[in-house]
């Protein structure tokens, strides 16, 4: 066994991504216990009603903010890792991304401000949240930018940067924030998360053009469009299967329900932490193989990153599914009428998990339309069938529609895969 691992490292390639995979999971679990204690502070601090609004406000702002991005998410990270030695290149992918997506925040922002009264009543019947949408809006123009950022950070594989860009400073900024002044209410906490944003997107901006190199020349506009139009759509109806059940949930149940959905998703999203370390290292790989086109590059990094997956997620699998009460406890008493949905979600990340890194596979390597479709199907079936089963079954029945459809998305995209570049990330054992 030790010689077969040993055979496996001694491939370049592999080591490099079994490395700075390591690197990333030491920094992704740093940002996965800072997102852990965020809710925890939030769940504890404002308690189960407040919280609630809370969650359903930022359920909303992240759904607008993938509406701003206009698809350069995925499209940044392609270009800039197909392009990562090149400065020109690079900063002229990240100016070209927020040129059009932060104005487009800044309207979707403005809009929300203005309609948050009418939105809360009319549309979630919960005029108490009005001000914590409001107080939100500013966050769609800081969660757009500081994913663009990071997207071209993850790109150049400064994953030390990357990673505290997206997913880590906001939260701690904010949390401190809520923390020191014993903030007890969603909208002023509401308001720090958009200040800190803020703060976040302009610090790593800073930090993504320190340094550049003068090499390479300015990218072309056309191909970005062109990448961005179907990734656009990708990444709405990923969000969508992802984040539209709080919203949901929030428009035909109380507040409460809101928060036990929304905390017993972000713990069962910890699962799925070592996917989003492993993608931090392989998404940009798999651009630069398509770059060079080395399909068998493609196919061995792809396998050797589910193995790595499997082995690496099982044991948090199986923790979260046999105690669940104890980790939605944590959160307050209240929060243990949650425990079902965490398993249930729990089953639903554990399918994303396993079939590896298949939606950046057919993103990175050109097949946008495919893993387009993909998500067209998955995301159409959330906003059809969630309401339906939350009015039929309540929350229960929105965790288990918004599991079924995140397993679907990604067995789809395996089949995709399969199809386009000849191999079955499922079956991770075969030969690499």
């Amino acid at each position: 066994m030790l010689n077969r691992v040993k055979a496996i490292l001694s491939d370049a390639d592999h080591r490099h991504t079994a490395i700075n995979a390591a690197v990333a999971l030491v920094i992704r679990v740093l940002g996965a216990g800072m997102a852990f204690v965020f809710n925890l502070i939030i769940a504890r601090q404002l308690g189960a009603e407040q919280a609630g609004y809370f969650f359903l406000s930022l359920a909303v702002a992240m759904l607008l903010a993938a509406v701003a991005r206009l698809g350069f998410d995925n499209t940044v990270l392609r270009f800039t890792g197909a392009n990562a030695n090149n400065g020109i290149t690079v900063k002229s992918i990240l100016s070209f991304a927020l040129k059009y997506s932060l104005p487009v925040a800044s309207a979707i922002a403005v809009t929300l401000y203005f309609l948050s009264p009418v939105i809360a009543s009319s549309v979630f019947n919960k005029p108490q949240m009005a001000n914590s949408l409001a107080f939100i809006a500013p966050a769609i123009i800081g969660l757009s930018a500081v994913t663009i950022i990071a997207m071209s950070l993850q790109g150049r594989h400064n994953l030390i940067a990357s990673i505290p860009c997206q997913n880590i400073a906001h939260f701690l900024l904010c949390g401190a924030a809520v923390l020191s002044f014993s903030t007890s209410t969603a909208d002023t906490t509401a308001l720090y998360l958009s200040f800190s944003l803020g703060v976040t997107a302009s610090f790593f901006y800073w930090l993504a053009l320190k340094n550049l190199n003068n090499s390479g020349d300015a990218v072309n506009a056309d191909a970005l469009w062109q990448s961005a139009r179907p990734n656009w759509v990708i990444i709405l109806m990923s969000q969508a299967v992802q984040w539209s059940a709080p919203i949901i949930i929030g428009v035909y149940l109380v507040a409460e329900q809101v928060a036990f959905f929304s905390v017993a998703q972000r713990i069962a999203l910890l699962t799925s932490f070592i996917l989003m370390a492993v993608n931090l290292v392989v998404a940009p790989k798999f651009a630069n193989f398509k770059a060079k086109n080395d399909m068998e590059g493609i196919r061995k990094t792809a396998l050797f990153s589910v193995r790595l997956l499997v082995v690496s997620a099982l044991p948090i699998v199986l923790f979260m599914l046999l105690l669940p009460e104890f980790l939605m406890g944590l959160f307050g008493e209240q929060f243990k009428q949650g425990a079902v949905i965490l398993q249930i979600l729990v089953l639903g990340q554990a399918v994303n998990v396993v079939t590896g890194s298949v939606g950046f596979l057919l993103m990175m390597s050109g097949n946008e339309r495919d893993m387009r479709l993909v998500t067209i199907i998955s995301g159409c079936g959330v906003l059809v069938s969630v309401p339906l089963f939350t009015s039929l079954y309540g929350v229960i029945g929105a965790a288990t529609a918004t599991a079924f459809f995140i397993s679907l998305q990604n067995l789809l995209a395996v089949y995709f895969v399969k199809k386009r570049l000849g191999f079955n990330t499922l079956k991770f054992w075969q030969k690499i």
